[in-house]
């Protein structure tokens, strides 16, 4: 084998091992982006479904059939439910400080969930105005007469 014929030989192993290092470190990067869209497709699922389960707090928990609407907190569970996930409603008399906002309450359902050890949450805030009934008292409760 003559001396040209070596050194050729070696450039090509040369050549093939830096394309393998080339490829593995693009592999690397795919695989790592890959992994990134999944989570991310994950997590927007999973707020996909909190929306959902926020609609759920007010169908098994309805405001309206309460006789009394007052401030205060109240929390619970989803009854056959993705397992985790917990809810709480918050609901802050707008008027209680200031008479031309009579009736206006603050309500802020919150819906969490923990995926492995990173708790997150979903919020709404919504304004309600409740007017008061017959008894004075604030209720979204039709009065039966």
């Amino acid at each position: 084998m003559s001396r040209a014929h070596r050194n050729r030989a070696g450039m090509t192993l040369i050549e093939v091992m830096l394309a393998v290092v080339i490829l593995g470190m693009a592999l690397g990067v795919l695989v790592g982006a890959a992994s990134r869209a999944l989570a991310v497709v994950r997590q927007a699922r999973n707020y996909e479904l909190a929306r959902r389960m926020i609609g759920r707090v007010e169908v098994e928990s309805p405001l309206r059939l309460k006789d009394r609407i007052e401030a205060g907190t109240e929390n619970g569970s989803f009854s056959g439910g993705p397992a985790g996930w917990s809810w709480s409603r918050k609901l802050e008399d707008l008027g209680a400080d200031d008479e031309e906002q009579e009736g206006l309450f603050r309500m802020t359902t919150r819906v969490t969930w923990a995926q492995g050890e990173q708790r997150s949450a979903e919020e709404v805030v919504q304004l309600l105005y409740v007017p008061k009934n017959s008894s004075g008292e604030f209720s979204l409760k039709p009065q039966v007469r």
